[in-house]
């Protein structure tokens, strides 16, 4: 009888021992492209975080327009309710600014860091439409609350030059900040 209950114990602590490990083991999940298995604790929440995408700008080139002939965008601000090619947790939109000659796009987005509020952040997304590639550049300000476009070149004669010259961003705090879309940087004043 002592015999039966020890073989029984050891029976019992070799399929716990076994459940553990499998579970210190856990799963495999190809789409994540490493042949180590995840903790089965984690492996649904890496499931789902699958299906979530990261962006929705692609970076991938496109299909040039049927168009042979673009037409230009006049520089024009756009309010937060405009669509923005990027995901909230990139940016939390305040409002943005476009302008295109007809060949190559930009489209500077302003507000705050999608993740922390306390941050501010800009998005710059460039697009040559004959190409179909697309760019997409963050910048953060630091610890300056959202940020809002205050000025920007304006209307059609801007067209080409406003491509590369600058933005100016004010602060909740009203500081002013410059983004320079020639050299892709944000500073004071």
């Amino acid at each position: 009888m002592l015999r039966l209950l020890i073989v029984l114990g050891a029976v019992v602590l070799l399929a716990a021992g076994g459940v553990a490990a499998a579970d210190v083991v856990g799963v495999s999940i190809p789409q994540l492209g490493v042949n180590t298995p995840v903790p089965t604790d984690k492996a649904a929440a890496l499931e789902r975080l699958l299906t979530v995408a990261t962006t929705d700008a692609s970076t991938l080139p496109s299909t040039a327009p049927e168009s042979a002939d673009p037409q230009p965008i006049p520089g024009r601000m756009l309010g937060a309710d405009a669509p923005v090619p990027v995901a909230p947790s990139l940016l939390h939109v305040t409002n943005g600014w476009l302008v295109s000659d007809g060949k190559t796009l930009v489209a500077v987005y302003a507000g705050a860091a999608g993740r922390d509020p306390s941050k501010g952040r800009v998005v710059i997304v460039r697009q040559n439409l004959v190409s179909g590639r697309q760019t997409v550049a963050t910048l953060d300000a630091g610890p300056t609350g959202a940020l809002r476009i205050a000025t920007a070149p304006l209307g059609a004669s801007v067209e080409t030059t406003a491509q590369t010259g600058g933005v100016r961003l004010r602060t909740p705090g009203g500081r002013l900040l410059t983004l320079d879309l020639g050299t892709g940087k944000l500073g004071s004043g």
